[in-house]
Parts: structure tokens; sequence; C-alpha cells
């Protein structure tokens, strides 16, 4: 995987997640009720790919890379991404703020293109999201438990 698409994988995971596990949770997320599992992931991935064309960033990757104070090994993806910010606590900074308010309209557009939509979370479901990490199967099968729901 790319730097470029791990970012981008990242910024996807927040979006469809309703926000990073570093920053402040997010009192929305995106869902489609009777959507199974695998197509949840299939569109997740297909919209990265959507953003990765469709929203090109002005920030350069490697300003981003090199905040991360790190060697970023393509083939390490997003587990060794996700090692570095929980090791270090790293909040949401400037540039990764830029890259998501860069790329939100082309994943937003993308996702409901697909038939999802925003759905409100309620005050306990933001607290259960808050104890599973980004990224996380457990974090996944729970946001798409609560999107593929009728609300």
């Amino acid at each position: 995987m790319s730097n470029k698409a791990a970012a981008l994988s990242l910024l996807l995971l927040a979006t469809l997640a309703g926000g990073a596990q570093a920053a402040p949770a997010r009192k929305d997320s995106w869902g489609k009720p009777g959507v199974s599992y695998l197509k949840y992931r299939t569109d997740a991935a297909e919209c990265l790919h959507h953003v990765e064309t469709a929203a090109p960033m002005k920030l350069p990757l490697v300003d981003v890379v090199f905040e991360m104070d790190m060697a970023v090994n393509p083939e390490g993806g997003l587990d060794a991404m996700y090692a570095y910010a929980d090791q270090h606590r790293m909040h949401m900074n400037r540039n990764w703020r830029e890259v998501r308010r860069q790329a939100t309209d082309a994943v937003e557009t993308c996702l409901a293109g697909r038939g999802y939509s925003r759905f409100k979370l309620t005050k306990a479901e933001r607290q259960e999201l808050e104890g599973l990490r980004a990224g996380t199967p457990a974090r996944q099968l729970y946001l798409w438990r609560l999107g593929s729901e009728p609300r």
C-alpha cells in the first residue's frame, strides 16, 4: 500500500467511523439499512479508490509522513501507522485536518452515491465507539451493525 493510500485509508475510516479515535467524538456516522458486511467493506474500499483519484491533495503527503517522525515502509500498511499513533498518542494535527477537509466532499459524494446516509449516534453509541480502536475489525463491525439497522 502506498503512503498516499495509507493516509487516505485513515481518512476514509475516520469519515465512515464518525471521526478518528484521537479526535473528539463525532455525533454522526454513515450507514445503509440492510447492507451486508461484505458490501459495507467493499464500498469503503471502492470509495477509498474514488477519493484517491477524485480528490487530489494540495498538501504534499511527504509533510504528513515527516510529521510522523518515523520511517514509513509501504509494506507495513496501516498497522504500523496505528501502532505509531497509539504509541505517541497522536492527535489529528493541522496537516491531517487539511487532508480531511480536502477529501471530505469526495468521500461523502461516493458514500451518498452508493445509497449511504448520515445518521446520528446516541451518547451511549459514541461512548462505546470511543472504546474501540480505529481500524480494528471490532470497530468496523460495530459501526456496520449500527449503520445497517433501520433507524
